[in-house]
């Protein structure tokens, strides 16, 4: 698709495209994770640059800090942090 014909969404739309809280991607946005224009202070995020965010390989760093986090956690408790995931609360 062309750049003048991309779909480009607005920060509550990412979201919603995502299943994440707004609040997440206005993290992502303002750290710079997810690619995007703040244009007069409205974050612009192409639908693209939201694809190749959410295909995204999760790093082995990334993979060891999540590990070592879970090492202490209960079976209930992974439970409940798969349940809150998959209802996009952080």
């Amino acid at each position: 698709m062309s750049r003048a014909t991309e779909m480009f969404f607005a920060a509550w739309q990412a979201a919603d495209y995502a299943g994440l809280k707004i609040e997440a991607i206005y993290e992502l946005l303002e750290n710079g994770e997810i690619e995007a224009d703040n244009i007069d202070g409205r974050w612009r995020i192409r639908k693209s640059a939201m694809d190749a965010w959410l295909d995204a390989d999760v790093s082995e760093e990334e993979l060891e800090q999540l590990t070592s986090k879970l090492r202490h956690v209960n079976e209930e408790q992974a439970r409940q942090i798969l349940k809150d995931a998959q209802s996009g609360q952080s």
